[in-house]
């Protein structure tokens, strides 16, 4: 049942959570019971969720900016998402913007994520949101002034934002170094404007650069504990949810445990005020 999303983050200690939505191999999934969204949304308010620090995330399987068929699969998919938020009482969905595959340009990809969004803010009243990616392949969104192009061509754009991936902006920003966190909000605010910002996923990085994404837990990448105090820290933050993405170790029978721990330690490295 989707309410066992929100009896998995209590147990682990958070205060926001993640989810899909549906199943990330297909296409075609089954409704949405309305029965389960009720208990989700009873649940969420039995245990203090507001709706503002759940962030769903899209199927991997949506190419929003692809130059193929795919793309009308994709826009169909983003309906149909939206409008699960929609039942759950949800008001952000995060998802990744989408690739030209090499066949067509930027600028065009662009066009096409916009014109997805466009279509499904005529169907649905959920916010969307796209998160910056690594700049891996023929992927948009690798570089804020690409996000802020996709912004640019939506019409509302009220109902738009960003949620940055600790580990994909890595790969142009070293967050490592001290003021890396403020360098890049900085810069973010400058191409975006810090209104946008919707969320944070909070990942470390297996690797250092290299436009590559690998995700590692907090404290055992490249990015390192400083970095991560300072985003827990950063008040241009405060009151957004903040989402691990984590991998944990291998063959963990209980994957829910490693996810309370890396909680409690970014807990631990909040200043009190």
């Amino acid at each position: 049942g989707i309410w066992k999303a929100v009896e998995a983050c209590t147990e682990m200690g958070g205060s926001s959570f993640a989810l899909f939505l549906g199943s990330q191999r297909s296409w075609k999934r089954p409704a949405l019971d309305h029965a389960a969204a009720a208990k989700f949304q009873e649940l969420c308010s039995q245990l203090g969720f507001d709706s503002a620090h759940i962030l769903p995330h899209g199927s991997y399987l949506m190419n929003c900016g692809s130059p193929k068929e795919v793309f009308e699969k994709s826009q169909a998919l983003l309906v149909d998402e939206l409008s699960r938020c929609t039942l759950l009482g949800l008001s952000l969905y995060n998802f990744h913007p989408g690739s030209s595959l090499g066949t067509i340009t930027t600028e065009q990809c662009v066009d096409k994520i916009a014109s997805a969004i466009n279509y499904a803010h005529q169907q649905t009243p959920s916010v969307v949101t796209l998160e910056n990616m690594s700049g891996q392949g023929s992927t948009v969104g690798g570089k804020f002034c690409e996000l802020k192009s996709i912004i640019d061509r939506v019409r509302d754009q009220t109902r738009v934002g960003i949620c940055l991936d600790t580990c994909h902006a890595f790969a142009a920003y070293d967050l490592a170094a001290e003021g890396g966190v403020k360098a890049m909000l900085d810069e973010f605010d400058r191409d975006v404007g810090l209104p946008y910002l919707k969320a944070i996923h909070l990942n470390d990085s297996k690797k250092l650069g290299c436009n590559l994404d690998r995700h590692e837990d907090i404290g055992k990448g490249h990015i390192g504990i400083s970095a991560f105090r300072d985003i827990v820290n950063e008040p241009r933050l405060d009151n957004i949810p903040l989402i691990l993405e984590t991998p944990g170790r291998d063959g963990c029978r209980n994957p829910g445990f490693e996810y309370a721990e890396q909680i409690e330690l970014l807990y631990s490295l909040c200043e009190k005020k």
